[in-house]
């Protein structure tokens, strides 16, 4: 029987709606497995940038110098504590160096040492001495063996790794048993510090704080009355502040030999040091300001006993200060990090290992409060002490910089950067450096938070300089490092009439950045005039002891110029061997015992990587059965 007319209009209808709903199924599905596809392909991109580690988050940018505009590799190495390193025995036996993630590690080279300082306490006579352990690479021996210190009994011995490189995990040769042994920190587990490894520092600080005379003792500086800094005050601390030692070796060939005056009598004065805060204040910024940090007999040599001072001493010495505002470790330092997140854990463990409080909450150790800090108190102290840094005529690293207060004020606006204090604080960075084509900076700019403009000039002789201060339309007095930053007083620093104007270019012709700069800003510029820096290191830079004829000092300086090291840049790290199971006592700090990273939460979304992958998984199953169902919707709309 023929169809009637109505009938097929009615049927097509159908199948058109039928066809456009299978059509919007097919769209949708296609979408979410496109969809779950790029998520899980971008995941699996960032696992594997990321790799297993949070070594690199936790020492953020402090990496050994380069030259700039190379990419850094990240330099990771192990050191192997010796048995009963704690005692006058374990003390003289050196440290083993050797490489780590398949890479080699050579004492000898200056961006892979590591050098020690350890600090004995005598409790009964209330006295400090120091002694300087050797690190030796793997496959070789001393160059001169070490001679054991004295060690009364009951003292008590801390000791203090630093490191030129990136990552360096302790490891041992007993299972774990000569760590626990020597109480030794190395960071938490699956998160190292970075560059740094305590000893037994908590028995250490417990049994000295209050009862070691310092020589010389807490004083002010006769340049302008202010209490002597400490590496705890704001004008010398950076973005990871309290770090590495003061500590050089004697290199002869591929073999290193402590650095006494006998040994370098014996095998020359080819030394190389440690890049590190400590060596900042003790060896630059202490001298050029007329104070002299504490000091202790080092029986590094015990024939020959010389005065020098440890981290161990620097960290009883600012103390011992009762500053009202000290420079405390706060969360956003690097080596305290955490996958790359602040952690108050590790940051109040860190503070144990160099003698400072603890941070009950976050806001505590914020780092914006730093940040401020920073500049209120650390950036208004160098522009006071600038004529006396720019007098000492030389700072610890020529590459950078042969004057101190350029030196210092780079690696103030590195820091800056580094700890994302804008961010924190809603303020511009305050200095801004210009260099010429060799990557020495010879001029800076610096904003600080008051009304007078000041440009200074650096003669050729570092020694002479010329400073002069234009009157602001509203003119205030230049705010000192006081322990309120909104107090503001004179400096007797501060030189020069108030009425002229001079403004001297660099020889070379640097472009100066201007930093932004409020109407209320005090903006100073420094320019080093003259050649370029030469990058030999002073003779005297770095010796720890009198020595006679001229030495030679190679030093890998610790650099915070760039942006924060990621995950994406530190690769895998393997466990060490023997330490990942090993238990740790109850009670006391968590060992490092593998660079491993958990399973955790990638760094641009907070999420965790195995949700995400799961979100995908599902995406791209929901996309295939709308596929399928879209294909049977079809199916049914055909005509029979």
């Amino acid at each position: 029987m023929p169809r009637s007319r109505s009938s097929s209009p009615s049927r097509g209808y159908h199948q058109s709606v039928g066809a456009r709903r299978a059509r919007r199924m097919q769209r949708t599905a296609i979408t979410a497995i496109a969809l779950g596809c790029l998520l899980a392909a971008t995941t699996g991109v960032v696992r594997a940038q990321v790799g297993d580690s949070a070594g690199a988050q936790a020492i953020g940018a402090a990496s050994a110098l380069g030259v700039a505009g190379e990419e850094q590799q990240v330099v990771a190495c192990k050191i192997t504590v010796p048995p009963h390193a704690l005692t006058a025995a374990g003390l003289a036996m050196p440290w083993v160096l050797s490489g780590d993630k398949g890479g080699k590690c050579e004492e000898t080279t200056a961006d892979q040492a590591a050098f020690i300082d350890a600090t004995i306490f005598d409790p009964a006579a209330g006295k400090v001495s120091i002694y300087r352990p050797l690190v030796v690479t793997e496959g070789t021996t001393a160059a001169v063996e070490p001679v054991p210190p004295p060690v009364p009994g009951g003292a008590v011995v801390e000791i203090s790794v630093g490191f030129n490189g990136d990552e360096l995990t302790l490891t041992d040769a007993h299972n774990g048993r000569d760590i626990t042994g020597a109480h030794c920190v190395n960071g938490l587990r699956g998160s190292i510090f970075g560059q740094e490894i305590f000893c037994n520092a908590r028995a250490f600080y417990t049994a000295a704080n209050g009862k070691v005379t310092f020589t010389p003792p807490l004083g002010t500086s006769p340049d302008d009355g202010r209490p002597c800094p400490t590496t705890e005050s704001w004008e010398i601390v950076d973005q990871d502040q309290s770090d590495n030692t003061t500590t050089s070796y004697v290199v002869q060939g591929n073999q290193t030999a402590q650095s006494t005056t006998a040994n370098q009598q014996k095998l020359g004065s080819d030394l190389i040091g440690n890049g590190s805060d400590n060596n900042l204040y003790t060896k630059f910024y202490a001298p050029a300001v007329h104070c002299q940090p504490p000091q202790a007999p080092d029986l590094t040599d015990p024939g020959a006993p010389v005065q020098s001072t440890s981290s161990a001493l620097l960290n009883l010495y600012a103390r011992a200060a009762h500053s009202p505002t000290p420079a405390l470790v706060p969360m956003g330092d690097p080596f305290t990090l955490v996958n790359g997140e602040p952690s108050l854990q590790k940051t109040n463990l860190y503070r144990a290992q160099v003698d400072q409080p603890r941070a009950a909450r976050a806001a505590d150790a914020s780092t914006a409060t730093y940040c401020r800090h920073l500049l209120d108190l650390g950036l208004t102290k160098i522009e006071l002490d600038k004529a006396l840094l720019q007098a000492l005529g030389r700072s610890p690293d020529p590459g950078v910089s042969d004057d101190l207060h350029l030196f210092v004020l780079n690696r103030f606006k590195e820091s800056w950067d580094n700890l994302a204090c804008e961010d924190a604080t809603g303020t511009a960075n305050p200095v801004a450096v210009s260099t010429d084509a060799d990557g020495h900076v010879v001029s800076a700019q610096v904003t600080l938070p008051t009304g007078t403009t000041t440009t200074t000039s650096a003669a050729a002789d570092p020694t002479t300089t010329t400073t002069t201060t234009v009157a602001a339309a509203e003119p205030t007095t230049t705010t000192g490092a006081a322990a309120e930053p909104t107090t503001t007083t004179t400096s007797a620093a501060a030189a020069g009439p108030t009425t002229t104007t001079t403004t001297t270019g660099a020889a070379a012709g640097p472009t100066t950045t201007t930093a932004a700069a409020g109407p209320a800003a005090t903006t100073v510029e420094l320019v080093s005039a003259g050649g370029p820096a030469t990058t030999a290191a002073p003779t005297d830079a770095l010796a720890p002891t009198s020595t006679a004829g001229r030495q030679t000092m190679v030093m890998a300086v610790t650099s915070t110029s760039g942006p924060p090291r990621t995950t994406a840049e530190a690769g895998s790290s393997a466990p060490v061997p023997g330490l990942a199971e090993q238990a740790q006592p109850s009670g006391t700090d968590t060992v490092m015992a593998s660079n491993a990273r958990p399973a955790g939460t990638l760094p641009f979304t907070g999420l965790d990587s195995r949700m995400l992958l799961l979100a995908a998984a599902a995406l791209m199953c929901a996309g295939g059965w709308l596929l399928v169902w879209a294909g049977r919707v079809k199916r049914r709309q055909q005509p029979v």
